[in-house]
């Protein structure tokens, strides 16, 4: 089995010691059912640990960019009518309620972070149906993913193999500047050599910002490789569940502990290894959290080695606190 090394320097998610995370679930909106949110003020609407932007085109009467908290179920529809549904058609989880959001090819969604949260962990991530829709089959303005109709066709790619992508890219905002760091996720990717293996995200997974270390907001930003004469043709439009942020609480200690431990493997199979390099002279405290900050495991030993089954778990980021006195390191897990 390799054994992979995590250092919290690389993989932190910015809780370090007595921080505590916060998860957005949207379930507290209340709403009608199939509904969204909507104002034709642009009045931007908040939750416990951040403000997420929204924007309504007056003139125009249509919502224009932004986020929108909805329980719309429709999977199925891939029109232009319905800009809230969700290819994975419940929330995460099967939940009620979650977030369509739309950043335009020039307007760069934002989600503001409200102290004392100012680390985002990241948030579960899915095509809504209109996008998947237009990639899928394509439309009077989306082309085909893979399609090379009128698009070098019996020359660079064989047909039906064009490299085609769609992804978002975030990138955080901290006392009025842009951080040099992104986080970036395909929500389609077609460029592989073997065509079996391209994909069109269609159910919730992980987008991963704990990169983007501490902000005060998180912006977001489109790209397709469908381009015309106009801008992008893609649906610039994705679903929002269950965004996860922190606290701001750093510790030197962190380090300390980081470097006599090593945990693995990651991703895990059915266990996960904790291991200490050195002589222990208090015990150590291994606990083990959901994304949601449910504590699913906790164990104090004096062990120079401590095995922990994971073999009931589900697949899903789970969050390691290894402590011992007043040291403590975090690990972000995946099954």
């Amino acid at each position: 089995m390799k054994k992979s090394l995590f250092t919290a320097s690389l993989f932190a998610i910015g809780v370090i010691a007595n921080a505590q995370s916060y998860v957005e679930t949207f379930e507290t909106f209340t709403l009608n059912t199939n509904s969204f949110y909507k104002d034709t003020n642009s009045t931007s609407w908040q939750g416990t640990s951040a403000k997420f932007s929204y924007s309504w085109n007056k003139q125009y009467s249509f919502w224009s960019g932004g986020f929108s908290y909805t329980n719309k179920l429709d999977s199925s529809t891939g029109a232009y009518s319905n800009l809230y549904g969700s290819k994975a058609y419940y929330g995460y989880g099967n939940s009620n309620n979650y977030v369509s959001a739309q950043p335009s090819n020039s307007i760069w969604g934002s989600i503001k972070l409200k102290s004392p949260y100012s680390y985002a962990n990241g948030f579960y991530i899915t095509n809504t149906t209109y996008a998947y829709k237009a990639m899928k089959n394509g439309n009077s303005f989306s082309r085909k993913f893979g399609d090379t109709t009128g698009t070098h066709t019996g020359t660079l790619y064989p047909q039906g193999s064009y490299p085609d992508w769609f992804k978002i890219t975030a990138k955080a905002y901290l006392a009025g500047s842009v951080k040099a760091d992104s986080a970036v996720f395909y929500l389609a990717d077609y460029r592989f050599t073997n065509n079996s293996l391209d994909y069109i995200v269609s159910n919730w997974q992980w987008f991963d910002l704990s990169a983007l270390g501490q902000a005060d907001s998180i912006y977001f930003k489109m790209y397709s490789s469908d381009v015309g004469q106009y801008g992008i043709n893609t649906p610039l439009f994705f679903c929002v569940d269950n965004f996860t942020s922190n606290q701001t609480f750093a510790s030197i200690n962190e380090n300390l502990l980081t470097q006599k431990l090593s945990v693995y493997p990651n991703p895990m199979q059915n266990s996960i290894n904790v291991d200490f390099k050195g002589l222990i002279e208090e015990p150590i405290t291994v606990e083990l959290y959901d994304v949601s900050g449910t504590l699913i495991l906790k164990n104090v030993s004096t062990e120079l080695r401590q095995t922990y089954s994971t073999e009931e778990f589900s697949k899903g980021i789970y969050i390691l606190k290894v402590s011992k006195g007043e040291q403590i390191s975090i690990y972000k897990l995946i099954k």
